[in-house]
Order: C-alpha cells, then structure tokens, then sequence
C-alpha cells in the first residue's frame, strides 16, 4: 500500500481510540496483531482493554498528530496527547507496522512534559 494510505490509517487508528472509540480503531488491526508496551501483555485483547481503561478515565483527553512518517510498511506518528483534568501533557511517538495494510505491530514511547524546560524549542 501506498505511504500516505499508511500514514492515514496508523492516524485514524490513535484518533478513534483517543476518542473512546476502540472497538472501531481495532478494526484496522490484523487478526494476528501484537505490541510492545511493557506495562501490558502482548495480545490484542490486553492493550485494547487498556486503551478502552484510559478512554473513560480521561474522557476530555485532546489528541494532535504533530508529525507522521512512512517508510516501507512502517509509519511513525509523534502526538501530542493532552489530559486537562490531570493537568498534563505528554510526547508519544507510536511505531506501526503494516501488513496487507493492517496494523499487524505497534511500538509506543511516551514522555511527559516537564514544568519547566530549559529547551527553548520545547517539546513540540
């Protein structure tokens, strides 16, 4: 498939579950789907239990795509998550890899902003 159809679908997949819409992000996930999140087990069931978690316990969570890249069958997308009740924001960077244009992996880091940054540049 196509980078820009790639880079599209790894978008739609975190804006559907940042918006508590997992079931329908899951949808573009291959049956055989795994992750690398160290705090979850590997299966599709157990990261999509946790995103669906997350989705109600931060219901006004604002999600913005900063920048995306595709390379092959691998897109990486940096967002800017925001979490206003919980007055915080954090720099994710997610890794997908595609098959038959599928999520079939995905890798996730994350970093929370810091009160004060002597960067001026920032995060973003």
């Amino acid at each position: 498939m196509a980078p820009e159809v790639l880079k599209s679908s790894a978008v739609q997949f975190l804006q559907l579950s940042s918006a508590g819409r997992v079931d329908d992000a899951y949808a573009l996930v291959a049956a055989d789907f795994r992750h690398h999140n160290p705090f979850f087990a590997s299966t599709a069931s157990a990261l999509k239990a946790a995103m669906e978690d997350n989705a109600l316990q931060n219901p006004d969570k604002i999600f913005e795509v900063r920048q995306t890249i595709a390379e092959g069958q691998m897109v990486a997308v940096h967002s800017k998550i925001q979490m206003p009740s919980k007055a915080i924001t954090v720099s994710v960077v997610h890794i997908f890899r595609f098959e038959s244009g599928q999520i079939s992996e995905l890798w996730d880091v994350g970093q929370p902003q810091p009160t004060e940054m002597p960067n001026e540049l920032g995060m973003f």
